[in-house]
């Protein structure tokens, strides 16, 4: 007889071997939805997933969680943040030119031992909304790293290079970044990233360095790109090239390379991303925010892939991803993308299986199915997202970080009941707000 165990309870349990059963589940896009499902997790891998009579029946003994009131998705991949920009929440709206005028001279106040405490709470909003994977890119990201690995969640971390402008310019950064990857000893959570800032702060011959580094160690690229107007200018004067076109002569654009933003990207540019099988990073919300929606309909006439994407908190105070994807679908509707690129199962595919192809982790990430890494979300069915004749669809639409309630990275609870396990929630709140005061007050202290 299998122990049988209760997602009320108080405690997080801990087993090498369970099944999460009677669940709606989601195996990922363009998977058969189970109605009354299970999956079989033995120490950090699904075994296998099918119908929960099925599953019991193949491992009678193994401990059992009753989900028949939850709907169980995928682990979610935010494909774009910066996590310990939260000190920047509320601070830039209906700013002029924020990267500029706002976040490089604040960064540049920034020391590695506030990058952990800094991180708490954008990481803490995401996990609160069923994301197991963050892809990160800012300075001093072993502080970074310590974070991820606080929560227990994955993280891709990237090292900022820039030797043209930023916070901290100069080859110091390639050289951190290096090193960063070379001699840094963290779990299996976390992995790497060359993360180039921008192509007006990234010089063509550091540019590709970063690229050739990437392609030889084979580690993914993730950089912004054509960001803003202001950097179409800058590189267009400097280099004679538009930002796209500049990143594609050094070699910075290939599968591996997940590219963020192209707000400024003309239509010429946008055929050179879809050739060269790059992965957009696309924030909508923070794209809004900062200047303007990119050529969306191009992208899905040209079917380039999307992840999806919230940035940081300077331009999006939520990490809300699953709202960032019905805000995708219907900033799409509105620029008359045609119903075949937006259904509930392309939406998913921009938070699951398209993050993990272009991160080189799609036989471990992005659906529910044997063989994979067990990173599961379960969403508390309620009055409010019933009837559940399209769960998928009540998943984007009707449902949100208020009704995540346990989330599951590598086999283990992250959240519990919306909290974190062996955590001191009062703690992290405390570290938070003591490292925001202490980066402001530094701000304050070089404004004057």
């Amino acid at each position: 007889m299998s122990e049988r165990l209760s997602l009320s309870a108080a405690v997080a349990p801990k087993h090498q071997e369970f099944i999460i059963g009677h669940a709606t589940l989601i195996q990922g896009p363009f998977l058969e939805t189970i109605s009354n499902g299970a999956v079989h997790v033995r120490e950090n891998r699904i075994v296998a997933v099918g119908p929960t009579s099925t599953i019991k029946a193949k491992a009678p003994e193994a401990a059992f969680f009753d989900a028949s009131s939850f709907i169980m998705i995928p682990g979610l991949f935010n494909a774009h943040t910066h996590v310990a920009m939260g000190f920047f929440r509320g601070l830039g709206h209906c700013k002029e030119n924020m990267i500029e005028t706002v976040l490089f001279p604040a960064e540049k106040s920034l020391s590695p031992d506030i990058l952990q405490p800094l991180s708490y709470s954008y990481i803490y909003d995401g996990l609160r909304a069923g994301v197991t994977s963050f892809v990160d890119h800012y300075y001093f990201s072993f502080g970074v790293a310590r974070a991820f690995e606080t929560f227990g969640v994955r993280g891709w971390i990237g090292e900022t290079v820039a030797d043209l402008g930023g916070a901290f310019p100069g080859r110091e950064s390639w050289n951190r970044a290096k090193e960063l990857i070379e001699s840094s000893s963290f779990g299996p959570l976390i992995s790497h990233l060359i993360a180039p800032h921008a192509a007006d702060t990234v010089s063509v011959e550091l540019l590709k360095e970063c690229a050739d580094y990437a392609r030889e160690n084979k580690i993914p690229l993730h950089m912004h790109l054509s960001q803003t107007p202001g950097e179409r200018e800058r590189v267009k004067n400097r280099d004679h090239l538009s930002p796209v076109a500049k990143a594609a002569k050094a070699g910075a654009l290939s599968e591996s390379s997940l590219v963020v933003h192209l707000t400024s990207a003309d239509s010429d540019d946008l055929k050179i991303v879809k050739d060269s099988g790059s992965t957009v990073g696309y924030c909508p919300t923070s794209t809004l925010f900062y200047d303007r929606l990119a050529r969306i309909e191009e992208f899905y006439e040209l079917g380039i892939p999307l992840a999806i994407g919230s940035d940081c908190a300077a331009s999006n105070d939520s990490a809300d991803i699953l709202s960032e994807l019905k805000i995708a679908e219907l900033l799409a509707r509105d620029h008359h993308v045609p119903n075949d690129h937006l259904s509930p199962d392309h939406l998913l595919a921009m938070a699951t299986t398209i993050p993990a192809k272009v991160l080189g982790r799609q036989n471990d990430l992005g659906t529910i199915e044997p063989g994979k890494l067990a990173d599961l979300v379960l969403l508390k069915r309620s009055l409010i997202s019933e009837p559940l004749d399209q769960p998928l669809a009540n998943v984007i639409y009707s449902m949100g970080s208020r009704d995540v309630s346990h989330v599951m990275v590598n086999g283990n609870w992250a959240l519990w009941n919306r909290e974190i396990p062996d955590w001191d929630e009062s703690q992290l709140l405390a570290d938070y707000r003591e490292a925001v005061n202490d980066i402001r007050g530094r701000i304050q202290t070089k404004a004057r």
